[in-house]
């Protein structure tokens, strides 16, 4: 009835995204297999979260779960200081994405496999990090050196529009729980537990939730927060205006002036020479940085959203754009 990774594992990618409903087995099994890896082959892993706070709730509990169901008998599993051992020897070590920058000079060896847990982040205190993929990827580079290393990133249905999916443009499998990208070397999957599901569901907590918009995140693993309001593809009559520059992403930004709708779209023309920028980080020589209180652009664009009047062509444009919004909305 629960999650295994053995057809992920079978693929040999190099990161693998992990999609599933709570409680399907997502952290288990991989944790089972990296202590199995480790007792076989010697080879260590990293356990990586976000921040320390959340390291220092999980790591005492790493294999908590794993030594209850006496899953290894004739081993010893113990966590001191913040690292993993199996049999009195260093099996593994705890890293915190926020502050990963200072281990540059840090040797890992021995390590080939990285586990980052709830990398899908929701609402609350917590938040993704500035620049957060190249920090990961600046975390493979320190530990993996020219070594085949795999990460595994695990998630809940949050949010299909995170920044990992928008940084290497990733969508979701469709008709099949597997989908990869970049000549195999990045696979999705998209759990699709039916047996898991129709067991959870028969559970007290099922029926409470039942016909809910938590059941269908918790249960059926569709995603919480995709919010599909204003995502609305730009009519044929719209006319360009101008490009907009936001975390490394152009869009085009156009008006239907029969409707009054403003879209913000992946269409855009090239040649146009009015060109702006939200950001210190996209301003180059081509791009004008606006002022948000005095451009009557952004304004405009704002506007628009108040009055419902502001359109994405898709999800990921609309969680690129809105925070933006959001944040300037009382200017």
């Amino acid at each position: 009835m629960y999650y295994s990774y053995d057809k992920v594992i079978s693929y040999n990618a190099m990161l693998n995204f992990i999609i599933g409903e709570r409680g399907v087995g997502k952290t288990y099994d991989l944790t089972r297999n990296l202590i199995k890896t480790f007792i076989k082959t010697g080879k260590e892993f990293v356990y990586l979260r976000r921040y320390k706070t959340e390291l220092k709730k999980s790591v005492p509990k790493f294999f908590e779960a794993i030594i209850k169901n006496n899953e290894f008998p004739d081993h010893k599993l113990e966590v001191k200081n913040g690292n993993f051992y199996i049999d009195g020897k260093i099996a593994g070590y705890s890293i915190a994405l926020s502050t990963a920058n200072m281990l540059k000079s840090t040797t890992f060896a021995n390590v080939y496999n990285i586990m980052f847990d709830e990398f899908i982040i929701d609402k609350g205190c917590y938040h993704y990090l500035h620049n957060e993929v190249e920090n990961l990827l600046d975390i493979i580079e320190t530990i993996g050196r020219m070594r085949d290393i795999h990460v595994y990133l695990l998630g809940n249905a949050i949010s299909s529009t995170n920044p990992y999916f928008i940084y290497f443009n990733l969508t979701l499998p469709y008709n099949s729980n597997i989908k990869t990208f970049k000549n195999g070397l990045i696979l999705i999957n998209y759990i699709k537990n039916e047996e898991y599901r129709k067991v959870k569901k028969e559970t007290r907590f099922g029926k409470l939730i039942e016909g809910t918009s938590y059941s269908k995140y918790a249960i059926d693993n569709e995603f919480l927060r995709d919010n599909k309001a204003f995502v609305k593809k730009r009519t044929p009559n719209s006319k360009f205006v101008f490009v907009l520059y936001s975390n490394g992403n152009k869009y085009g930004v156009w008006n239907d002036y029969d409707t009054g709708i403003m879209y913000i779209s992946n269409k855009l023309d090239v040649k146009c020479p009015v060109k702006f920028t939200l950001s210190n980080e996209d301003h180059n020589n081509d791009t004008i940085l606006l002022k948000i209180r005095t451009s009557p652009f952004l304004q405009g664009m704002i506007e628009h959203y108040r009055m419902g009047t502001l359109a994405f062509d898709n999800l990921k444009i609309k969680a690129d754009i809105m925070p933006f919004i959001e944040k300037h909305l009382n200017y």
